[in-house]
């Protein structure tokens, strides 16, 4: 609060509001097939801090009973045997919400083939996995038939747009989803994992605009609100933050020093196969217009034991242009500031310092430089 309030009255009636802002929970996890040992454990976050509630399997039910400040996501994991659950990665669970009332979580033998209900916000959370869980193994079905097809080119070839199609699909689902939730954090919380800001500003804004100024206020919210406007530094019509990063000798390269050039900034690695097959195309294109106000930056997002295979990449992909990498890999601090997180993925900057492209590969960067440069 920012001031203190004096009336007796005032402060008496703000109890009643924040007794009703406590979210009080019980959460019944029903399982018909399950060891007597087992134990079920409930985890969830608290200001940063990880928290693990355990119950014991009573009447093939585990129940958890709490209160919590604010509604929020947590997870339901299983222990067949009973040894305590470090580990979320690879472990029996189903995402769940905290929230007033009773949660039901219902499953033969596992979380993962879980049904959860029984409040507003795990019904919504059901209807998420309903529709995006055909989606996920339509695409793991074409993954593993492209796998299956290798040495068959025009095979994989329509497995590849097959694949695109199922982006699309899957896209418009979690859209369409998010549209029809605006007061849900289940909407939000999907937000979060599947548009990026960097990748998709126009997207996150939109959808993000789109929930309500409750969703919005929440701390997830407000961890998405923070990602639009770092995004926001990097989107196209924005200056380019500048950097200053040691080359393949150990020399400090800025940014700043290409000004008055057009400029792509390349963020690649030596151990990343598509940007690798890439590179024979961004040698063609910065052959075709080096002499016409062009060149390019490569930043590696190589690790500090993989000083020598960026080096032997260089050589062998024939990149020619200014190479630099803090060695840090995903911890790169430059790929940090223009929010990289896949590879590859560049940025033309034009000679004044501001981004006018971004994730131009193959002939779409010819095409591009083309209209600027001739």
């Amino acid at each position: 609060m920012n001031h203190m309030k004096s009336s007796i009255v005032a402060v008496l009636s703000v109890l009643p509001f924040l007794a009703v802002a406590q979210e009080n929970y019980t959460l019944r996890v029903n399982i018909k097939n399950v060891n007597p040992s087992a134990k079920a454990y409930l985890n969830y976050k608290v200001n940063q801090k990880i928290y693990q509630d355990s119950a014991g399997l009573v009447n093939n039910q585990f129940i958890f009973k709490g209160t919590q400040k604010n509604k929020m996501k947590a997870f339901v994991l299983l222990s067949h045997e009973g040894r305590p659950v470090k580990a979320m990665e690879g472990a029996d669970q189903v995402a769940v919400y905290l929230e007033n009332g009773t949660i039901e979580v219902s499953t033969s033998d596992s979380l993962t083939q879980a049904t959860v209900g029984g409040t507003s916000l795990n019904h919504d959370q059901q209807e998420m996995t309903d529709i995006l869980l055909p989606l996920k193994k339509s695409g793991r079905a074409i993954v593993a038939a492209y796998d299956k097809a290798e040495g068959n080119a025009s095979l994989q070839e329509k497995l590849k747009a097959d694949y695109a199609a199922f982006e699309i699909r899957k896209k418009e689902a979690i859209e369409t989803f998010i549209k029809n939730h605006p007061n849900s954090l289940v909407s939000l919380n999907l937000l979060l994992t599947a548009v990026d800001p960097a990748q998709d500003m126009l997207n996150a804004r939109t959808l993000f605009n789109g929930l309500t100024a409750e969703v919005q206020n929440s701390a997830n919210g407000q961890t998405y609100k923070n990602a639009i406007a770092a995004a926001k530094m990097v989107e196209v019509g924005s200056q380019a933050p500048d950097f200053t990063v040691k080359n393949t000798k150990g020399e400090d390269i800025s940014l700043a020093s290409f000004k008055g050039k057009y400029i792509l900034v390349d963020f690649w690695a030596s151990w990343c196969v598509p940007c690798r097959k890439e590179n024979p195309n961004l040698v063609a294109s910065y052959n075709q217009f080096k002499n016409r106000n062009f060149t390019v930056l490569g930043v590696s997002l190589d690790g500090i034991n993989s000083k020598q295979q960026w080096i032997d990449a260089i050589a062998k992909d024939g990149l020619i242009w200014e190479q630099v990498s803090e060695l840090q890999g995903w911890q790169s601090p430059v790929a940090q500031l223009y929010k990289v997180s896949t590879v590859p993925a560049n940025f033309l900057i034009d000679p004044r310092g501001k981004i006018i492209a971004r994730d131009l590969h193959g002939d779409q960067l010819n095409q591009k430089l083309k209209t600027i440069l001739f």
